[in-house]
């Protein structure tokens, strides 16, 4: 008679992706573990080839624990790598209770130049102290902004910690699957500390090193480097806020300069950054001539979201130099945007008139137009022929309102 088929008690289904993102390959995993590698790569394609005693052992050691049929981390310190695309599926393939949380910490080693690894440090906040789990994800700096793209909270670390003396990643990875294939959070302690004195901004080499995370992979770096501005540098007394006579306070002056060079560095992927094409009037090119990067203080709340959500566009008049900050439909890159139509009559708008893009006023509500006009910049003669006078109109909902 054959041998009546095991059924687990667990949903295995998670189990290659989780595998996938190890330090170590399948056959590996396997030898540490002390099973054979045939019966875990079956195991992985659904057979069922060891016991079930065996099953709960290699999850066990694993760092997973199983709940409701369904696998979730226990509350370890996992360590994991994204070094290939292939990764990068994976991690998008773990369902919710084998993602790692959102508040993450960056982690830096001794050897900063060498640049082979961006860690991050994920610890998953439940009320139950007991419950934490924690997720070191080490990534290769070409797919960290593919990674970004899918989680963007891993571009703004909320803290900076370090490799203890001694420690490194490598050395790390190693250790792994002697006695399980995590680091228990008491080990977790050793391999890690928090740089408590002199402050991140006032060490160069780590200044230097933020300045390339910003640069080369858009990280924002401000919430570990630059701190928190005192509430007295910003306010002062009462009387001093409302004086301009009151020399700026020369520390806050500082850390500003270096948040807004910071937005500068992370580009269109800060929160309060967004990239704006710029077309010309008279030129019928599907693409853009130039982009201008404008702040959240310009455009204001609502502005920023259209910005981000690619609904801007500068339009500039060659032969007057007047320039317009126009707010299509929705979002489209490159060529003509779509038509829709005006709210009301007089709205200044980017219309199609006889195969020529114009600005005008609408004289009828109802009509076809290409855009709203939210800005308008003209250049000033008597000034010389970069001064520039700036009107900023309103929207028909009334949402842009600056002088």
């Amino acid at each position: 008679m054959p041998r009546p088929a095991l059924v687990y008690p667990v949903n295995l289904d998670p189990l290659p992706s989780f595998y996938a993102l190890s330090p170590w390959s399948l056959a590996e995993i396997a030898r540490r573990f002390c099973l054979g590698r045939s019966n875990l790569m079956g195991l992985l394609r659904g057979e069922h080839t060891i016991s079930q005693d065996k099953l709960m052992a290699l999850l066990s050691w694993s760092g997973l624990e199983v709940e409701d049929r369904q696998l979730r981390l226990a509350p370890v310190t996992q360590v994991w790598r994204i070094a290939s695309v292939k990764h990068l599926e994976a991690l998008k393939a773990l369902p919710i209770g084998l993602r790692p949380g959102k508040d993450w910490v960056l982690v830096g080693e001794a050897d900063r130049p060498r640049r082979e690894w961006i860690h991050v440090w994920s610890m998953e906040k439940e009320k139950d102290a007991a419950r934490k789990t924690q997720v070191l994800l080490s990534v290769r700096p070409d797919l960290y902004p593919l990674l970004c793209q899918h989680w963007p909270h891993l571009g703004r670390p909320s803290a900076l910690r370090y490799f203890a003396a001694g420690k490194a990643y490598a050395d790390l990875a190693n250790t792994l699957g002697k006695t399980h294939l995590y680091l228990a959070l008491e080990e977790s302690a050793q391999w890690l500390t928090t740089l408590q004195d002199p402050q991140p901004g006032d060490r160069p080499d780590i200044q230097a090193w933020a300045q390339w995370l910003r640069q080369s992979l858009h990280m924002d770096t401000s919430p570990w480097l630059l701190g928190e501005i005192p509430e007295k540098q910003i306010a002062g007394d009462e009387t001093a806020a409302l004086s301009w006579q009151t020399p700026a306070h020369s520390k806050t002056c500082e850390l500003v300069q270096k948040a807004l060079t910071h937005r500068l560095d992370v580009g269109s992927t800060h929160a309060a950054i967004c990239d704006v094409p710029v077309f010309s009037l008279t030129d019928k090119r599907q693409y853009p001539s130039g982009m201008l990067r404008l702040d959240q203080g310009f455009l204001g709340d609502q502005g920023l979201q259209w910005g981000k959500a690619q609904e801007l566009r500068w339009y500039i008049d060659p032969a007057t130099g007047n320039k317009w900050l126009v707010k299509i439909k929705k979002s489209q890159a490159c060529g003509l945007p779509e038509a829709f139509t005006a709210d009301r009559a007089g709205q200044w708008v980017l219309m199609l008139r006889e195969e020529a893009l114009q600005i005008g006023r609408t004289e009828t509500k109802g009509e076809p137009v290409l855009g709203e006009v939210l800005a308008s910049m003209q250049p000033v003669a008597s000034h010389g022929p970069m001064a520039l006078k700036t009107t900023i109109t309103t929207t028909s909902a009334g949402k842009v309102s600056k002088t």
